[in-house]
């Protein structure tokens, strides 16, 4: 049986993941309508940015919680 301080950071690291998984989809939409449409002002500065949440995502979903 769980103790009540085990569920909660159960449920913290299931709130954790999801989120991590909401910024990398973020980081993918940013990047990949960047890169169809160069056109934009700051291309490169979109594009290094939805680089990045892609990056931080991944290191969030890789992590663990002690």
């Amino acid at each position: 049986m769980l103790s009540r301080d085990e569920g909660e950071s159960s449920g913290f690291q299931i709130a954790e993941k999801i989120f991590a998984l909401l910024i990398i989809l973020i980081g993918a939409i940013l990047a990949y309508n960047t890169s169809i449409s160069p056109s934009l002002t700051f291309s490169i500065i979109f594009g290094v940015g939805g680089l990045a949440l892609i990056i931080l995502g991944v290191i969030m979903v890789t992590a663990k919680i002690k």
